[in-house]
């Protein structure tokens, strides 16, 4: 009863009917922004574009890298102090402003360059993901056959190196020698020379020789053994060139998969969230079932419970070093997807008073879990490959596309019913990799539709339009030197801007804006301060920034150049990385001086500019205008000059009595 009175109020105060009708005007002949149909679609939408192909591929490899058991340790703490905060901030950030990762910066004007920033990101990413799930598409396409092609050797494309068990080693050195090759390696002869001295021969007699005071020179050398799946992926699939500057010829099979990848995803957004989010019902769960059926599959091979004991078993004194904490607070900061402007258009969609809280607490839980689970369902298959190979486990362990497309084919390879198991998994990486582009194409999408009322109108033909050049943009990828430009273009496009982004977005809403009203904001949303609130306004004003800060001051301490497969790349190599990094990250200082100087607040001295775009629009708040909001009170129409908080007031004031709008003397 109070509720409806307080809207009736509203409805006749003049101020509110002032900002709706003034709301109609805007909005007569636009198109509406959609929503979600049900809050279901919401939350798989959120856990598939969170669980990518990193949780996979990434997390369990750095958990064997840096300590096993006690590399959960930093990363937990990294979840608690950095992941879920600002994971909870872009949600609450995004539904709140209800608009695209770039609109919505009307909340500071001048920082409406991180909505850039985070959109060329998004933007830059989808080009090579969309490879990555034409491989998947590759291997799956070639999984309907009775024998596995990549688990065999003599194959046109295998090279004398290759090996399916390497504990049948039949190419040994020559017995006087002394020459002892170790596991995975084997003896060829006219490769090289190896040089052996009198202590190795222990006193043989050779040719008539029954001493040497100088080392001699044999014929012949230990190469490593190559994996049968490990030449099908570099020479039948990739056909890969020696470096990058080798550039070859265009892999047309590649070509024809990137292709229907693009159409795909075409297909499942041409309708918008009404219709992807309804994909989203198989492509975000069916992982879960695989993954689960791999584990169980996994851990009845032999070996299999070697793997996780080595996936498990802490080493403390691992913590000790800090790249181990630093390996942590990226991988949270790369899971949880945060500063991609995915979250903040996910969750514009969503109704005012969702209860985005609860929301995040889950998303995060779920995509933790999700990568833990994978790191049994990955070591239990690895440990078993290690077994069967007779190598140690150490030797099979790999990351990124290393994992996905080489030792995980490798080991279900040597499982029964193997093209069912090859099927499953990269069935699996393909709707794992569809959800977060997903997120990412809708994230370019929804930040370009708010700014530019043709596409708005013309949604589809700019949906097709956006999909064929990236996927024109994508051909470099599919050449013989492809891999290559995949792996730098990842190096650089997404880590550091990713953090200069992040860092710039919980500046301007913690500090500038103001952490107070951003929780009263979230009060108004979810009709209550979200719970431990102490804890959030400490973590978003303090804790949250500072880490993120450290973060970059890490990976630039550890910054290494690019390269694939211990294959450094040139330097003008690297000058395009960074090039590709930078122009996603002067989009911060770029917009902010064009601000400065365009925007129509923008008047009087410097500090005087800076002060004006740094405040919130006049008609920042809920879209609804019949929606009760403190900050509203006392205003003016949207044509009038209107500031957020005054200039007495502090936007950090009390949560329980936030200022209110200051109406201007003229």
């Amino acid at each position: 009863m109070s509720t409806e009175m307080k809207k009736s109020e509203l409805s006749d105060d003049p101020v509110v009917t002032s900002l709706i009708d003034e709301k109609k005007s805007a909005s007569k002949g636009e198109v509406e922004r959609e929503t979600w149909d049900k809050k279901l679609d919401f939350m798989l939408s959120c856990i598939g574009y969170a669980v990518g192909l990193g949780n996979i591929w990434r997390f369990p490899y750095l958990c064997y890298k840096n300590g096993g058991g006690a590399f959960l340790i930093p990363y937990l703490i990294f979840l608690l102090i950095c992941g879920i905060p600002l994971f909870f901030l872009e949600l609450s950030f995004g539904q709140f402003g209800a608009l695209g990762p770039v609109a919505i910066w009307k909340i500071a004007p001048i920082f409406k360059g991180v909505g850039f920033c985070m959109m060329i990101i998004s933007f830059m990413v989808c080009v090579y993901y969309n490879v990555i799930i034409a491989y998947s598409l590759h291997f799956i396409f070639n999984s309907f056959t009775s024998t596995l092609p990549w688990s065999t050797c003599g194959n046109d494309w295998n090279t004398e190196f290759c090996r399916t068990n390497y504990s049948s080693n039949t190419t040994m050195p020559p017995v006087w020698t002394g020459i002892d090759c170790g596991k995975g390696k084997g003896w060829f002869e006219d490769i090289m020379n190896t040089s052996v001295n009198y202590t190795q021969l222990n006193n043989v007699s050779y040719m008539g020789h029954n001493s040497w005071t100088e080392s001699i020179d044999v014929n012949g050398s230990c190469i490593q053994f190559n994996t049968s799946s490990q030449e099908y992926f570099s020479r039948k699939v990739l056909r890969l060139t020696d470096s990058i500057a080798t550039v070859g010829g265009i892999q047309w099979e590649l070509l024809g998969f990137l292709a229907l990848a693009w159409v795909i995803v075409f297909m499942c957004l041409f309708k918008g969230v009404k219709w992807s989010g309804k994909v989203v019902y198989f492509t975000a769960t069916f992982p879960y079932v695989v993954l689960v059926i791999l584990l169980i599959r996994g851990v009845m091979e032999e070996g299999a419970i070697d793997g996780i004991h080595y996936y498990l078993t802490p080493n403390i004194t691992r913590l000790q070093d800090v790249k181990v904490w630093s390996d942590a607070a990226v991988q949270i900061f790369y899971s949880l997807g945060a500063a991609w402007g995915v979250l903040l258009s996910y969750s514009s969609l969503n109704k005012f008073n969702n209860n985005v809280y609860r929301d995040a607490v889950s998303i995060c839980f779920v995509n933790c879990c999700t990568s833990f689970l994978a790191g049994f369902v990955v070591f239990s298959v690895l440990g078993a490959l290690a077994f069967q190979t007779g190598r140690d486990i150490e030797d099979v362990v790999d990351q990124g596309a290393g994992l996905a497309f080489v030792a995980y084919p490798a080991a279900v390879a040597n499982l029964p019913i193997a093209p069912l198991w090859a099927f499953l998994f990269f069935f699996m990486l393909l709707n794992l990799g569809l959800d977060s582009q997903f997120g990412m194409i809708e994230a370019v999408v929804s930040g370009l539709l708010d700014e530019v009322s043709w596409f708005r109108k013309n949604r589809v033909k700019f949906l097709a339009g956006l999909c064929f050049v990236q996927f024109l943009l994508a051909i470099p990828m599919v050449t013989e030197s492809g891999m290559y430009w995949v792996t730098l273009i990842d190096w650089y496009a997404s880590g550091f801007p990713l953090m200069c982004a992040a860092v710039c977005e919980i500046i301007c809403i913690a500090w500038v804006y103001g952490v107070d009203r951003f929780l009263y904001d979230i009060r108004c949303m979810i009709g209550h301060k979200p719970f431990l609130w102490p804890w959030w306004k400490a973590t978003w004003s303090c804790i949250t920034p500072i880490c993120i800060f450290l973060i970059m001051t890490a990976h630039l301490a550890f910054y290494s150049p690019v390269e694939y497969n211990k294959i450094v790349y040139p330097g003008w190599a690297e000058v395009v990385g960074w090039l590709s990094a930078s122009a996603s990250i002067l989009m911060i200082p770029g917009w902010a001086i064009y601000q400065l100087n365009y925007h129509p607040r923008a008047k009087g001295s410097l500090s005087e500019r800076l002060a004006a775009i740094s405040r919130c629009d006049a008609d920042w708040g809920p879209r609804d205008p019949m929606i009760p909001y403190k900050y509203r009170k006392q205003a003016e129409p949207l044509n009038s000059r209107v500031h957020c908080c005054s200039s007495t007031e502090s936007c950090n004031s009390d949560l329980s009595d936030p200022p209110v709008y200051r109406v201007n003397s003229v």
